[in-house]
């Protein structure tokens, strides 16, 4: 029998335990179980393929989320040996590329709003749940890209996605051809100063001022490591890609417009 103050302690408990998962579940690190040894591999197979073999890259067909339902084009995937997680969503046509990359605990349908509305626009994009390795998803997401005809391809991820996504320019083999990052995470870490300091892509950091995970302040600390990127910051305190269906909705949509229209424009001359 559990006596009051044992009963007590069980909700004090369970209640601690909703906090703990309310700030992990787009922030933590440590609902990130991939290895240190998978991280190592990942970026020795990037080293050595690059994007050679993207044309070979496959995978079967998989249940479409009934958030793309009625979406032109819209196909599901599955990554051979991914069970349970790792779905892909690929939705649009032509050669500019676009991958989406949600927060910690997001799925393909988080960012079904804006995949849908940029594949009328025109772009070939490919949103995801997360695989058991992060880097792997998001490059594999790239390599699904290609293999249907892209050319470039821009990341845009939330929160943890956008900062694992800047992290991994790091990598210079495999680099995208801009990288956006939406309320992306000054203590998660993952990235340095000397990542954006090689990189000649286009960068959008976007977030709002008083946003609890990823601040104005916040924001502009990640901005220190990536000199080059335009600063968007709207007013209230939604968080990655909520702020698009927020207020300030517009605002965010044109400023990643401009950022996707920069990343894919002629080369001059």
């Amino acid at each position: 029998m559990f006596t009051q103050e044992s009963k007590r302690a069980a909700t004090l408990a369970a209640v601690l335990l909703l906090a703990l998962t309310g700030v992990t579940a787009c922030a933590g690190r440590a609902t990130d179980s991939t290895p240190q040894r998978g991280e190592v591999a990942e970026k020795r197979r990037s080293t050595q393929e690059g994007t050679v073999g993207m044309r070979e890259f496959s995978a079967a067909p998989d249940r479409l989320p009934s958030c793309y339902r009625g979406a032109r084009d819209a196909t599901a995937y599955r990554l051979p040996g991914s069970p349970g997680r790792g779905r892909m969503v690929a939705t649009g046509s032509g050669p500019r590329g676009v991958v989406f990359a949600p927060i910690s605990w997001g799925d393909a349908c988080e960012w079904a709003a804006e995949a849908k509305r940029l594949a009328a626009g025109g772009y070939h994009v490919v949103t995801f749940d997360w695989g058991t390795d992060r880097r792997r998803t998001v490059s594999d997401a790239t390599r699904l890209l290609r293999s249907r005809g892209t050319t470039d391809v821009a990341w845009v991820g939330g929160c943890m996605g956008g900062t694992l996504m800047l992290g991994m320019l790091a990598d210079r083999t495999a680099r995208p051809a801009g990288v956006a990052g939406i309320s992306p995470l000054a203590s998660l870490g993952g990235y340095s100063a000397g990542n954006g300091t090689s990189y000649q892509g286009e960068l959008l950091l976007l977030g709002t001022a008083d946003d609890p995970l990823a601040d104005e302040g916040k924001l502009r600390e990640v901005a220190r490591g990536f000199p080059e990127a335009e600063v968007t910051v709207l007013p209230g305190t939604l968080h990655a890609a909520e702020i698009f269906t927020g207020p300030h909705g517009d605002t965010a949509r044109r400023s990643l417009d401009g950022f996707l229209d920069r990343t894919f424009a002629p080369a001059a001359g």
